[in-house]
């Protein structure tokens, strides 16, 4: 039997096999490398005319966190176009999307061997693999026929993984333990593989489609209304509308019409009859931003609203029956504005049905090379230039740093770096070195907690030997909590109020140093 063969089987078997979609995806291109002897490869998944990398070969890592828009990438847009096997010219003037793309090789793509697998069903595209070479006539020995095997054998094993996913969905049911590792088989918006993001996207996957209502907690700049929409796009009322409203920009005169409408003449200026926000989402998903910030005034109406599901417009008696589910997000420490009386306690638990709280950037450093993939690809685009490549010491130093305004600062920083590196180059490729960054502080290497030893509850005689920053840290941390816990008469929520923090951020501290 032929090597090739082997590998084919190999490959069938695989999509068999009790392991991941992820392990299965990793396998496949692993196959394909073995084979062909190709220098990168990728498997694409093709959503909304773009495809979305959900594995990659020999490719930089921020490749995963890229979207690959098939306007701005002619390539890609011929293998969705194509039907069939794709084989560029090798002197081929359509610019690659993994220009720069590749570790430890300067090659610019110009001239080299490029492949592209469209992945049909039942003549559907649902996504593409790639492969390139950069010896031209790398890939000359190899028969389409071949070829085809790889497409069909990628798409039964995408379209699979696809199938299971929605099927769960579908029933409420939970993954199999081997499949759990990689939950969503398509990535969202929502960017990130990391433990803390894997749980927040199991909460948004839980509570999506009921219609309870849903806090949002996080910090400024974390991506609490990418959460927003992600509950509504997986709802029922997706194909309703999404409303968003700006507490925080809503002036105190207007606040009222904006949330409940008004009629023509209830006050200087209403010339006509106006819906509000609450009507315009009427069967779909009202977003309320910034929620902390309504006047107690406004909080007791907004309470009635989700209370009796019915509104007033300004200056009107009647009563207008309203189905919006509501979504609400604050950068507040909401427990604690309920008890300085700056926030209904009976709205704040009408509201928090389901709390989600999003993690800040500094908790889920693994996923800030795919962040930066992503908005490299984005910022791409903007400047015009042929891709935008990141540094693996930039790399570093962006893993490094506390980034105190999230993923909004990592985003703002990727752009200005971009702008000053395509100032500096006269490559259609640019890249980002620590030089275009202008980072207020570069704390030492992102290392993980090196405390391991479980318990049910802190311990006074516990010590640590702090090695590095980082170690240090988990060490104080750990201290201060252990003696707020003594202090509080061995009471969580006591010892949260006494750190001044949200007790549900204690507890996943908590968590994280392994003290509970």
């Amino acid at each position: 039997m032929s090597k090739l063969n082997k590998e084919w089987i190999k490959i069938a078997l695989d999509l068999t096999s009790v392991i991941s979609d992820q392990d299965r995806f990793d396998r496949l291109l692993s196959s394909i490398r073995e084979v062909l002897k190709c220098d990168a490869s990728a498997l694409l998944y093709f959503q909304d005319q773009q495809f979305i990398p959900l594995a990659i070969n020999g490719l930089y890592d921020d490749v995963l966190g890229r979207r690959f828009d098939i306007q701005q990438h002619p390539r890609l847009e011929a293998i969705a176009r194509a039907g069939d096997v794709v084989r560029f010219p090798p002197d081929s003037d359509l610019p690659d999307p993994y220009d720069g793309l590749i570790p430890e090789h300067e090659h610019d793509l110009r001239v080299h061997s490029c492949i592209g697998l469209p992945l049909l069903i039942n003549d559907r595209l649902i996504g593409a693999v790639t492969i390139d070479a950069f010896d031209p006539k790398q890939f000359d020995s190899f028969r389409n026929q071949d070829l085809r095997v790889i497409s069909a054998l990628a798409a039964t094993s995408l379209n699979t993984a696809l199938l299971m996913e929605q099927l769960e969905n579908q029933v409420g049911i939970e993954a199999s333990p081997a499949a759990s590792r990689n939950k969503s088989i398509v990535p969202s918006e929502i960017i990130g593989n990391s433990e803390v993001m894997q749980e927040l996207k199991s909460h948004i996957s839980a509570v999506a489609n009921t219609d309870l209502s849903v806090l949002i907690m996080g910090e400024t700049g974390v991506g609490k209304e990418l959460v927003a929409a992600a509950l509504h796009e997986n709802s029922d009322r997706v194909k309703q509308n999404l409303v968003y409203l700006n507490c925080a920009a809503l002036p105190e005169s207007v606040a009222e019409s904006e949330l409940f409408g008004h009629v023509k003449g209830a006050f200087t200026g209403a010339i006509s009859n106006r819906k509000g926000k609450f009507e315009l989402a009427d069967n779909g998903t009202l977003f309320l931003d910034e929620i902390g910030e309504l006047s107690l005034a406004l909080q007791a109406k907004l309470l009635r609203a989700l209370q009796y599901g019915d509104i007033q417009r300004v200056g009107d008696d009647r009563n207008i029956k309203v189905n919006a589910r509501i979504v609400a997000a604050t950068n507040r420490v909401m427990h604690e504005e309920v008890k300085a009386g700056r926030f209904r306690s009976d709205l704040y638990h009408r509201l928090s049905v389901f709390p989600i709280f999003v993690p800040p950037l500094r908790e889920r450093a693994k996923d800030i090379t795919l962040l930066s993939g992503f908005f490299a690809e984005r910022c791409q685009h903007k400047l015009g230039v042929k891709n935008i490549k990141i540094d693996p010491q930039t790399h570093l130093i962006l893993k490094n740093h506390s980034w105190q305004g999230n993923v909004r600062e990592l985003e703002h920083a990727i752009n200005r770096a971009a702008v000053l590196a395509r100032s500096e180059s006269r490559s259609d490729v640019i890249v980002l070195l620590p030089k275009h960054f202008s980072l207020e502080e570069q704390d030492n290497p992102v290392i993980e907690p090196s405390i391991n030893r479980p318990m049910s509850a802190p311990s006074n005689n516990v010590t640590f030997t702090p090695t590095d920053l980082k170690s240090a840290t988990d060490e104080f941390q750990f201290n201060l909590i252990n003696q707020a816990y003594i202090e509080s008469g061995n009471n969580w929520a006591a010892a949260a109020r006494l750190l001044k923090v949200d007790a549900g951020n204690l507890h996943r501290l908590m968590k994280r140093l392994k003290m509970k």
